[in-house]
């Protein structure tokens, strides 16, 4: 009988620390959501965008002066 409570005392003991595991990492996936890299400025990504209709620079050229990234200019 003793035997069958100090297996079922070892199943809560891991059930407890399993779920102590998973809410500590929701948590710090919440946090994270905080924790974002800041939009481009709207001016900047426009202006980027100007001098890439102009046709007289290409991409990187463009990514170069304004420090907006080649993916974002794609994505525009």
């Amino acid at each position: 009988m003793s035997q069958v409570n100090a297996t079922s005392l070892k199943f809560y003991k891991k059930r407890d620390i399993i779920s102590e595991l998973t809410l500590s990492g929701l948590q710090s996936t919440r946090m994270s959501q905080y924790r974002r890299r800041p939009s481009k400025d709207h001016k900047m990504v426009e202006g980027a965008l100007k001098l890439h209709t102009s046709h007289q620079y290409n991409i990187k050229e463009i990514a170069d002066m304004t420090s907006v990234s080649r993916s974002v200019l794609y994505r525009a």
